[in-house]
């Protein structure tokens, strides 16, 4: 009896993570030299959430990892709005219009939100990109972006 009760404070656990999870939609976009997008966060929490969006220009290495730096002088960027409070299971969109004077150029809109505390007191907070790719062409663009920067894996 105490294995089937701890299989089911387990489960409702990993279920209760998971219902609290947020999401950002599409995670990924790729436009011409200049485009107008929009990203959605979902809060699939019972409670509010406060979330800020802060735009960053990147570069990837060769394994294709980010590196994050402050937006590139040739990038303009128009966020609507840079923060939002999302009632809970809502959702709230941003819409933004990107220019890029030197194509290519690569833009992560980081979406910042505090999701809960650790028992010392410490808040956690957590960051969902949503990330653009703005090229001459729309086509393939994020490939462009991975071949210039020598990305060898998928």
């Amino acid at each position: 009896m105490n294995k089937v009760l701890s299989l089911l404070f387990v489960q409702f656990l990993f279920f209760g993570m998971a219902i609290s999870a947020q999401t950002v939609s599409p995670i990924i976009v790729e436009c011409g030299k200049k485009c107008r997008g929009e990203f959605s966060i979902v809060n699939n929490g019972l409670t509010p959430l406060a979330v800020s969006v802060e735009a960053r220009s990147f570069s990837l290495d060769t394994l294709g990892h980010a590196t994050n730096r402050p937006l590139d002088s040739g990038v303009d960027l128009r966020l609507e709005e840079g923060s939002a409070r999302i009632s809970p299971k809502g959702t709230h969109t941003f819409a933004y219009q990107l220019k890029c004077s030197l194509p290519p150029c690569s833009v992560a809109l980081l979406s910042s939100m505090v999701v809960g505390h650790t028992a010392e007191g410490i808040l956690v907070r957590v960051q969902l990109a949503h990330t653009v790719y703005a090229c001459e062409k729309q086509k393939d663009c994020r490939k462009q972006v991975r071949a210039a920067a020598g990305v060898t894996a998928n």
